[in-house]
């Protein structure tokens, strides 16, 4: 093929996406969670995501909070966020099949079998980063947050946007975080970078990483950015032993 041909199936592929997100995310914004709501539209029209937010308002608000809307486009603004963020999990699978399907032509075998070994590990690491998110430092600094304004002599009422603006932050920059390995051990396949770099400079990683984590976490304490770290080392520390075994096999003579 050439490259306008290329060119003209990754745009076709795109759309593909493109329109997939579009209508899942009209589909999560504006249909509704119970199908009656079309026969009573002013009694029982709820819209799905709103189920999701009531979810995670239920889950992640400390009790004696409040959210407020401070702004008169701040409730809809969370709706069209959440909506199609919800859209872009719902369409994954069309969106990895679109991707590979692109690149696929191009691989050898083995390199096949490297692009499912690193998606499986990509995708579970930041599963893992979602839900570490959701379960246990979304609530714990929500806690510590409303403890601050409780002490301080205010009254926890918290803006709308300003909470699930929160909530996507953190799960997504902590899957994100979490993913992080994986490329190291990609980099060290690929021979860009050597795994006695990456173990030498671990001490600094560590350093960028809790950084980067004091960025994502409102928590003011440090008690968030340690319970993102406990874990990361070990998967760090995993991942410096996967690349120090690439890199021997890369070195042993074939045959």
């Amino acid at each position: 093929m050439s490259f306008w041909e290329h060119l003209d199936e990754l745009l076709s592929r795109l759309r593909i996406i493109f329109i997939s997100i579009i209508a899942s995310g009209l589909l999560i914004g504006f249909w509704p969670a119970d199908p009656r709501g079309f026969l009573d539209p002013t009694g029982l029209y709820r819209p799905m995501i709103s189920v999701v937010m009531q979810k995670m308002r239920n889950d992640l608000l400390p009790a004696g909070a409040r959210l407020i809307a401070g702004g008169l486009m701040d409730t809809a603004y969370v709706y069209i966020t959440l909506s199609f963020l919800v859209g872009i999990v719902i369409s994954s699978p069309l969106i990895g099949y679109q991707l590979y399907a692109f690149i696929n032509p191009a691989l050898y075998p083995h390199e096949r079998r490297y692009v499912a070994r690193f998606l499986f590990a990509f995708l579970g690491l930041f599963a893992f980063g979602v839900v570490m998110a959701y379960y246990l430092m979304l609530p714990l600094s929500f806690r510590i947050i409303v403890w601050f304004i409780e002490s301080g002599g205010a009254e926890p009422l918290i803006n709308i946007q300003d909470f699930y603006n929160m909530i996507i932050t953190l799960m997504v920059g902590s899957g994100l975080l979490y993913t992080a390995p994986v490329f190291i051990v990609l980099l060290v396949q690929a021979g860009i970078l050597p795994a006695n770099f990456i173990s030498g400079k671990r001490k600094l990683m560590y350093v960028g990483f809790l950084v980067v984590t004091a960025v994502i976490t409102p928590d003011p304490t440090i008690i968030t950015d340690v319970i993102i770290m406990l874990p990361f080392i070990m998967i760090f520390e995993s991942a410096v032993l996967a690349a120090k075994r690439v890199e021997r096999k890369k070195a042993q003579p074939a045959g």
